[in-house]
């Protein structure tokens, strides 16, 4: 049995250039703020990604993966190191090494393309990479995907000469708040009916009931609603429009005669709120179209906002394969380098996933995410209890809670 409250000492193999055959290429991509729920592999009715569909045909998905936060900065810095950090440190730290920095190191041609400004060479994104090009503060969230994959692209053939594998790794942030997709809306089907509006009202009268409340579940009218489904569109949108970059770096790849030969990775940072379930009593946050409703990321742990995407496909992947069972996100990086046969020898908190073609999950009976509020450990993949941070100890607006995953998937009842 594997925890998090310790940690493996790893060995992989021998250098990548060790074998017959040459190293594999790596284009590793984490979308922002992308739910697992809002794909068309995990079950969306819309079909918002139909390249994430054919890569995870081709690979394997991991059904229940989960961020080790649901706020950028900590849940990056876990995801790019995997090392497990209890405290949410925001920075790449000088001990920490990064995942550029171990491809880097074992002689690969290195980039990095990242929409997010906070994901700077001032917190250490930057280290390992050849090439490092991120969004200034200004431009925050703005710059579409295609700008990110142009890049990225770019760089892919000019750097081509070196006659190098390559690590590539882009980090659009579509479909990150405000959800503006270049062309508008691309669904006019509706979605999100009576049954999530149900499940938004119950969730509100929960809190009302307890004596704080942001919002009267009243208040919550149709007309209410139909401001949420626009912006749950819009999103659905900047899915779609991530997606349409994803096959177009298919696209090249399978015309530069490389595709088979590089090992690509989608995953996210976290996921998002989208007026699911009541906002936090002391939220700070008032978006426009509903403030008892919670809207973003960042200061809940639930499932909608840390069951993210996560797909491999290449070699040493197996193919057309799915997952149940419950994996996390400092997994990945340990889980890149073993599929590309990386010689690393140091202490890392998360496991391959994957040895000699097959996929080897380990047993995990604590998985643990973490934000500045509070702190959530999920037991056997079932039982997950939410508990303050210890600053937050004693204020009456962040409470112990218990949900059972196994009759209450979306954790919207506290177990009795």
């Amino acid at each position: 049995m594997r925890s998090r409250i310790g940690t493996a000492l790893l060995f992989f193999g021998a250098a990548a250039c060790s074998n017959d055959s040459p190293p594999p290429n790596v284009v590793f991509i984490t979308v922002d703020t992308l739910r697992a729920d809002r794909t068309t592999p995990y079950g969306h009715e819309r079909d918002t990604t139909p390249a994430l569909a054919r890569l995870a045909s081709e690979g394997t998905l991991f059904e229940r993966a989960y961020a080790m936060s649901s706020w950028t900065l900590p849940s990056m810095s876990m995801l790019m190191t995997g090392e497990f950090k209890p405290l949410a440190d925001q920075a790449i730290l000088p001990s920490h090494e990064s995942v550029g920095e171990s491809f880097k190191n074992a002689g690969y041609r290195t980039a990095g393309v990242v929409a997010n400004p906070l994901l700077s060479d001032e917190v250490g994104y930057h280290r390992g990479l050849d090439h490092f090009v991120v969004s200034p503060p200004e431009d925050a969230m703005h710059w579409p995907a295609q700008r990110v994959f142009d890049a990225g692209l770019q760089w892919l053939e000019e750097s081509d000469e070196s006659g190098l594998p390559f690590f590539l790794w882009l980090h659009p942030t579509d479909p990150h708040a405000p959800y503006a997709p270049i062309d508008g809306l691309a669904f006019e089907d509706p979605v999100d009916g009576e049954e999530e509006r149900a499940l938004a009202q119950r969730s509100l009268e929960g809190q009302f009931a307890g004596g704080v409340a942001r919002a009267n579940p009243a208040l919550l009218s149709e007309k209410v609603w139909r401001r949420v489904r626009t912006q749950r569109d819009l999103y659905d949108s900047d899915v779609l429009q991530f997606d349409r970059q994803v096959q177009r770096l298919v696209d090249v790849l399978e015309e530069r005669g490389e595709l088979e030969s590089t090992i690509i990775v989608v995953t996210s940072d976290h996921g998002e709120g989208l007026w699911q379930r009541a906002a936090n009593p002391d939220e700070k946050d008032q978006n426009i179209v509903f403030p008892g409703l919670y809207d973003s990321h960042g200061a809940q742990l639930n499932e909608e906002q840390i069951r993210v995407p996560l797909v491999f496909r290449g070699p040493g992947v197996p193919s057309g394969v799915r997952v149940p069972d419950p994996v996390d996100l400092v997994d990945v990086t340990p889980s890149m380098l073993a599929l590309a046969d990386v010689a690393v020898t140091r202490t890392y908190d998360g496991t391959p996933l994957f040895d000699r073609g097959r996929v080897t999950v380990p047993d995990q009976d604590v998985l643990i995410s973490v934000c500045s509020r509070l702190r959530t450990i999920t037991l056997d993949g079932r039982w997950r209890l939410h508990e303050p941070r210890d600053y937050r100890l004693g204020k009456d607006l962040v409470e112990v809670r218990l949900y059972d995953l196994q009759n209450d998937p979306l954790a919207l009842s506290t177990f009795a």
